[in-house]
């Protein structure tokens, strides 16, 4: 199955709640400048912006797609003209063409055995060669593209904390690998540290260095966690750590700022991204452990509602990192539909804010996303076909 279909105007529901994709025609094109972004500086280079979208459909040929659990984490190749994602039930790698819109192929994976990669969610990144960095709650190492384990990482860096010794998954619970030096790169649980640093070590020599990283301590002051009518309930703020451009980059949700570690000069950096139109910070507290079942509601509500920055990814047509942003609002009772508020971020080379806009128009938040010769791609599952929204922002910049 193969079908293109174009729609200009606003994409609604890619699927965060509900696995099928809608789309709500508003407007035949839609710009994002307001009497607020008229005002604004003149350096802001989305203030005008405007966006269209395709919605495109892969062919699977004999194959079908299993998307009951969604994509999870998906890769990118260097050239950004294949995915690699995993379905679970049963264990394959899928790898699609991203040009041709077709299914590459499906290569089975082990859960268990010499060359298993665990029996829980999968998490895995794509390095220059193709190998895959794989690690699951039992399991860290370099696996090639049919399956076969090439490297373990089952790796402890010497002179470590015991309890993190004896911890791997803690160890490697954020952790990417840098293929380019041969190096984990990993923020051990804070749970078992008290601290934020980030680990960086050779598997062969064992050697480490650490990195202290306090500014990360955010990611936990916006945590609440509850037991509701005996079940346990929660909110948090995103956090992601991930090499791009070059960079290792560390984000949290709840501030513009970001951690980026030069993987070719090796420094680690501290960058305080301040933009003029929209908070930088949560700039509140939140109880961590409520007793109160109201109080639990309104501190996710403050940090639902709040802006909460998405991770910024390194446009090469453009020569700029593009950043998404998001406002949660929760309906009047549980179970009740989601609805957000989307925002655009652009940055130089360096972070400087080049722009910064609400997305008028755009009123889900795209999941399972990437950035593909300037379009914003987000999953979306049509009758359970695998689908995406192809979104093209146009604004001076380009």
């Amino acid at each position: 199955m193969n079908n293109n279909c174009r729609v200009t105007g606003c994409v609604s529901g890619f699927g965060v709640l509900a696995p099928l994709f809608h789309l709500l025609l508003l407007s035949s094109v839609f710009s994002c400048g307001s009497e607020s972004s008229k005002s604004a500086a003149s350096a802001n280079v989305l203030e005008n912006v405007t966006f269209t979208v395709d919605t495109v459909l892969v062919d699977s040929g004999d194959e079908l797609f299993i998307l009951s659990a969604g994509l999870g984490a998906i890769a990118l190749n260097q050239e950004k003209n294949k995915l690699l994602f995993f379905e679970n039930e049963p264990l394959n790698l899928v790898e699609v063409d991203l040009n041709s819109l077709k299914l590459v192929r499906k290569t089975p994976f082990q859960k268990e055995g010499p060359n298993g990669v665990g029996p829980y969610g999968i998490h895995f990144q794509l390095g220059t060669n193709e190998d895959l960095f794989i690690k699951g709650y039992h399991t860290q190492g370099i696996f090639n593209t049919r399956g076969m384990l090439v490297e373990s990482l089952q790796v402890v860096p010497a002179g470590i904390d015991p309890a993190l010794a004896n911890s791997p998954h803690q160890l490697y619970e954020n952790a990417v690998f840098d293929f380019e030096n041969n190096r984990v790169i990993s923020q051990p649980s804070s749970e078992v540290l008290k601290k934020h640093e980030l680990y960086i070590f050779d598997p062969v020599s064992k050697q480490l260095r650490i990195e202290p990283i306090p500014e990360m301590q955010a990611v936990k002051e916006f945590v609440g966690t509850m037991v509701v009518d005996g079940m346990i309930d929660f909110f948090w703020v995103d956090s992601h750590m991930y090499i791009e451009n070059g960079q290792l980059l560390l984000t949290a949700g709840c501030m513009s700022a970001i951690y980026r570690l030069d993987l070719t000069l090796d420094s680690l950096e501290f960058v305080d991204i301040q933009h003029k139109k929209f908070p930088n910070r949560m700039n509140f507290s939140v109880n961590n452990f409520p007793v109160e079942e109201s109080e639990f509601i309104e501190d996710r509500k403050k940090v639902f509602e709040h802006l909460n920055y998405m991770e910024p990814r390194w446009d090469e047509t453009r020569k700029m990192y593009l950043r998404l942003g998001r406002k949660t609002f929760l309906g009047e009772k549980r179970g009740d539909p989601l609805t957000f508020e989307v925002f655009l971020f652009v940055y130089d080379r360096d972070f400087h804010v080049l722009g910064e806009t609400k997305i008028e128009g755009l009123n889900q938040v795209p999941v399972s996303y990437f950035w593909k010769d300037g379009k914003l791609w987000s999953y979306v599952n049509i009758e359970d076909e695998l689908g995406f929204a192809v979104i093209d922002f146009t604004f001076s910049g380009r």
